[in-house]
C-alpha cells in the first residue's frame, strides 16, 4: 500500500510540474520564442514631428485658402448688392444680363470652394502614404534588431502584453531620422486640373 501511494503522489508530482513549467514558460516571451511585434500606428501618424509638420502645413495652407475664399465671398455680396440697386434702373434684358453674370460668378466661387476641398484631401493622403511610409522603414530595421518574424498594428491585435509593444520605440527613432514630410502642393493641384483639362478636349 505504502509502495502504490507512494507511485500515486510521485505522479501527481509529475502531473503538476507538467503543467506549472509551461505555464512558467507562456508569461515568459523569451522561454517561449517571442517573434512578433505590436505598433500603434495612429499614435505614430499623430504624434511624431513628421506628422505634426505635416498637419502644420496643411493648417496653414487652409488658412490661405480660406482667406481667398472669403475675399471671393466679399465680393459676390458686393455685386448681388450693387445688381439689386441697379434693378429699377435697368431693362429687364439688361438686369436679366447682369443675374446671370453673377450667377456665373456664384458657380466659379462654388467651384474654387470645391478645388480648394480637394487639393487639401489630395495633398493630405499623399503626406500620409508617405510618412507611413518612412514609419514602415523604422519598424522593418527595429523588427529585424529584434529578430521578429512579424509586427502587428495595434487594432489588429485583440490582447498583447506590453512588452510586444514597439511603438515609442518607433516615434523616438521617426522624430531621430525623419523630422519633416514635404506636402508636395504641385501635384495635389496638378491631379486636380487633370479631370478639367479631359472635360475641355471632349468638347
Amino acid at each position: 500500500m505504502k509502495t502504490i501511494k507512494g507511485t500515486i503522489l510521485a505522479m501527481g508530482v509529475v502531473a503538476m510540474t507538467g503543467f506549472s513549467l509551461p505555464a512558467l514558460a507562456a508569461n515568459d516571451p523569451a522561454s517561449a520564442g517571442q517573434t512578433f511585434g505590436v505598433v500603434d500606428m495612429n499614435k505614430v501618424m499623430q504624434v511624431t514631428d513628421a506628422a505634426k509638420d505635416v498637419f502644420s502645413q496643411l493648417e496653414n495652407k487652409r488658412k490661405e485658402y480660406q482667406t481667398q475664399i472669403s475675399k471671393e465671398e466679399d465680393a459676390l455680396r458686393s455685386a448681388e448688392q450693387e445688381i439689386v440697386k441697379q434693378k429699377d434702373g435697368l431693362s429687364k434684358d439688361a438686369f436679366e444680363a447682369k443675374r446671370k453674370q453673377f450667377e456665373e460668378k456664384v458657380l466659379q466661387g462654388q467651384k474654387l470652394v470645391q478645388d480648394r476641398k480637394r487639393i487639401l484631401d489630395q495633398a493630405f493622403n499623399s503626406s500620409m502614404s508617405d510618412l507611413r511610409k518612412e514609419a514602415a522603414k523604422i519598424v522593418a530595421e527595429a523588427a529585424q534588431e529584434k529578430h521578429y518574424s512579424a509586427v502587428f498594428t495595434q487594432d489588429a491585435v485583440m490582447i498583447s502584453t506590453p512588452d510586444l509593444d514597439m511603438t515609442e520605440t518607433v516615434i523616438e527613432r521617426m522624430n531621430k531620422n525623419v523630422k519633416k514630410i514635404a506636402v508636395n502642393w504641385t501635384a495635389a493641384s496638378a491631379s486636380e486640373e487633370a479631370p478639367a483639362a479631359k472635360n475641355s478636349k471632349k468638347k
